[in-house]
């Protein structure tokens, strides 16, 4: 290589687009040629001595985008750590494919029977890990989708820690999978933060699909004037089909008369599998459709977005107002 255009990623294979220095400096690349092109922004450092090419589409700092770069730190930090530990907390939960509440992606964790240590964007967490607690995917062993939940449900808030397990049963339902979360916590009952697990174990639930209803039931458990609602409510319609809502209040006799439903924007996106990789548009004039079929039977929705979550006590008030048109509150 001569110049740091030449410093070109495009040949390594589709699957694995690490570039690592103890690769490419034998065969005549200079660490100056490297921090060139780290300076031109032509390759980005994920890990120590590990890069990846710098595309137009990484121009925007994007969720996506960010999400893809801690993939690629964990892929890094798997390819030059020792034996003997194992992917754990986010990093598991990434590779899991489990949505998390405001993840930390500047640190790849593991779990390891022998050490422990915690250095810039690695943390080595000893622990003793039953082999009933580990499984492998592709080739790398990792904590399960419970201990994983249960492990982060521990290193976090309140709010993260539901948003967490009820992440994990949702995943695991999905694979047909049964994982019993108060028996890992059991095994569990003597590491830091297991009160914050505890807490938060009655009220996890698989029926949670996305980190959205997670935390909207997180804010509405938080407000005792709010009866507690039940989730992925039913309402069959005047032409018979079945509508299901996120949230949903009954009256005595059983009867639905509030529904209510986080309306994330992503669900909005064509790349969404809720959408049906349709143009948004079109998206949006079904829900509409949705809606007004589901108000025709004399039901009251209520919609709320992530800036009403950010806000409780707007969003206490707006549900307040729905139950008591309905007269489920006084």
């Amino acid at each position: 290589m001569t110049n740091p255009e030449e410093f070109d990623f495009r040949t390594t294979p589709t699957d694995n687009p690490l570039v690592f220095r103890r690769d490419i400096v034998p065969k005549g690349t200079s660490d100056w040629e490297i921090r060139q092109a780290l300076r031109d922004k032509t390759i980005e450092r994920v890990w120590w001595g590990t890069y990846v090419r710098v595309t137009e589409s990484d121009d925007e700092d994007t969720i996506t985008r960010r999400e893809e770069r801690y993939l690629d730190m964990i892929r890094a930090a798997l390819r030059t750590g020792r034996p003997n530990r194992f992917l754990s907390h986010q990093s598991a939960a990434a590779m899991l494919k489990i949505p998390l509440l405001q993840p930390d992606l500047s640190t790849v964790h593991f779990v390891s029977r022998r050490s422990g240590r915690t250095s810039p964007n690695l943390a080595i967490h000893q622990t003793d890990v039953p082999d009933e607690h580990l499984v492998t995917i592709d080739g790398t062993t990792m904590t399960s989708i419970g201990r994983t939940v249960c492990d982060v449900a521990m290193t976090g808030t309140p709010r993260q820690a539901l948003c967490a397990l009820d992440s994990g049963l949702y995943q695991a339902s999905r694979r047909n999978e049964h994982i019993d979360l108060d028996a890992i916590a059991s095994t569990l009952r003597r590491q830091h933060g297991i009160a914050t697990l505890r807490a938060a174990l009655p009220f996890a639930s698989k029926g949670s699909e996305s980190i959205g209803e997670s935390l909207s039931k997180c804010v509405i458990c938080e407000n005792p004037s709010i009866p507690e609602p039940e989730l992925q409510v039913e309402v069959t319609v005047a032409d018979g089909s079945v509508k299901r809502c996120d949230f949903g209040w009954r009256d005595a006799e059983g009867r639905v008369l509030v529904v209510g439903e986080f309306d994330g924007k992503f669900k909005y996106h064509r790349e969404s599998a809720a959408s049906g990789h349709r143009l948004s548009e079109e998206v949006i004039y079904a829900e509409k459709l949705r809606e007004d079929a589901i108000r025709d039977c004399g039901i009251i929705v209520v919609r709320w977005t992530w800036a009403d979550l950010r806000d409780p006590v707007k969003f206490a008030k707006k549900i307040m107002q729905a139950l008591q048109r309905a007269g489920l509150v006084a």
